[in-house]
């Protein structure tokens, strides 16, 4: 658990970012592939927090199962067709992490929402 305040104004904006992130993928704007991203990169930005933190976790596992896709920046690289045959995968994979990543969502929002 992290429940020490945060040591900086950086690492305040960084708890910040991260419970905004997991709210927009609780609120279903977000996409669980999408922010697993941007969760793992935070993670580094608020400090204290374990290798193996199981809330971290399951993001972790989200981005290596699906590092093999296209994120939305990168879309526009990728041909019509390309992904046109990539999207049951997309939805198939948002729908696995769904079965898992809102309670980690939940237990983030939890842990660092105090500003």
């Amino acid at each position: 658990m992290n429940d020490r305040p945060p040591l900086n104004e950086a690492e305040a904006e960084a708890r910040k970012s991260l419970v905004a992130t997991v709210r927009s993928m609780l609120s279903g704007e977000l996409p669980f592939v999408e922010g697993a991203v941007q969760v793992l990169r935070l993670k580094s930005q608020v400090g204290g927090i374990g290798d193996h933190d199981k809330d971290f976790s399951a993001f972790v596992v989200i981005e290596s199962e699906t590092d093999h896709l296209p994120l939305e920046a990168q879309r526009h690289l990728w041909a019509p067709e390309a992904l046109a045959r990539l999207e049951p995968e997309l939805e198939k994979t948002q729908k696995w992490a769904e079965s898992f990543a809102p309670e980690a969502c939940a237990n983030l929002v939890a842990r660092f929402n105090h500003g």
